[in-house]
This record gives structure tokens, sequence and C-alpha cells, in this order.
């Protein structure tokens, strides 16, 4: 991974703030590209970093979502559905847009919000999406992998996916309700705070399944 590259946006001692940061890295031993949280995230936006490797907790988080644990099981699926597994080497290669950080209650945001009485079973869900840590640091990540199985059945996926972290609204990708609040918070966070709203968080993983 190619080390710190500036992001050229505004003032509010960002350069001297990394200085210090990569200083204290070098010290403690420490990789100033890698974050575990979306702390880390958060830290790399004020210090306007351009890009960040997710690993440790939150790259576990990642892989554990009920959304990528049934992507994966889709792939396994249709890789030992084909004609040629366990006969000759066979090679599955795609990209999936995965929302993570769970489901929410259906029912329409302003009627969630105004009956209060469901709030801790028919819209737990919704609360449940709103205080997972993925829903903010990544939420809709295009995932690309590419899984090979050998002649023995011996299944291997390699995963990866890059997202931009900020708090601007999406049409194209994201929910009315979330390009709502981000609409309010962005502002705040990046306009008049002035963090990075070019942040590059990427991702990566293998994972072997022998038969």
């Amino acid at each position: 991974m190619k080390n710190f590259q500036d992001y050229k946006g505004s003032g509010w001692g960002h350069e001297t703030r990394r200085d210090v940061f990569y200083a204290a890295c070098r010290y403690l031993g420490q990789n100033p590209t890698r974050i575990e949280n979306i702390y880390g995230a958060g830290f790399h936006s004020v210090l306007q970093s351009s890009s960040v490797q997710l690993t440790g907790e939150g790259l576990e988080k990642v892989k554990n979502d009920p959304e990528i644990q049934s992507l994966q099981s889709s792939i396994i699926s249709d890789i030992k559905s084909d004609n040629d597994y366990k006969r000759r080497v066979v090679i599955h290669s795609k990209s999936e847009r995965i929302q993570l950080g769970g489901e929410r209650a259906g029912a329409a945001m302003w009627k969630q919000a105004l009956e209060i009485s469901k709030w801790a079973d028919e819209y737990n869900p919704t609360w449940q999406v709103a205080c997972n840590e993925l829903t903010w640091l990544l939420r809709s990540i295009p995932v690309n992998y590419t899984a090979e199985a050998d002649v023995v059945g011996k299944i291997t996926i390699s995963y990866n996916f890059t997202d931009t972290f900020d708090l601007r609204p999406n049409w194209q990708t994201r929910s009315t309700e979330y390009n709502a609040i981000c609409a309010v918070l962005g502002f705040i966070y990046h306009d008049v705070i002035g963090c990075n709203d070019e942040l590059k968080i990427h991702g990566n993983w293998v994972v072997e399944i022998n038969n």
C-alpha cells in the first residue's frame, strides 16, 4: 500500500497535526495508515489523510456481517454448482454492492420516530442499525471477490473493497432517511469543522474453505 498522500483540503493546521501524528507513530512503532474502528477513521479525517487500511476488530466486523456471510454462502454454492468443480480449477470473479450494519424496520422513519411504544420491539431493528458501527464507518460498499476452487475442492476466496468515509448525502446509493441526516451532520462535520470528505478506506481478506 502506498504511503500517505496529501489531501488538498481546508487549512486548520492539518499539516502540523499530521507531522506530530507521524512522529508519534514512528516513536511507538505503529503503522500510521491502519485503522481498526470508526474513531481511527474520524481521526484520519481530521488529519486530512488520503487513505487508510481497515484491519483488526473493524475488519472482523465486516467479515462477520450477515450480508457478507450471505454473499460468501452464495459464492460457495455457485462454485460447487459449476460443472467443472472438482474436475479442474474453477475461478469466479464478481463485484457486489453490500449494505453493512443490518436492515432497519420497514415502516417509514417519521412513523417510527413518533411511535415510541414500538421502539423496543417492532422498531428495534432500526435502533440496532443506528447503533452498529459499520452503519457509519462503511454502510454501502462495493465488494470485489475472486473465488478459486482447485481440483480437490478447496475454495479460496479473496475479497477487497474501497469506500469513501464521509457524511455527504448520496441519493444514488443511500436511503432518503440517511441522506436527510447526512445533509445536516455532513455540513457540520466537513464544512464547519473542516474534516476530509475524500478519505478512502480499503479492506481486504482471504477465506479458505476445505471440503
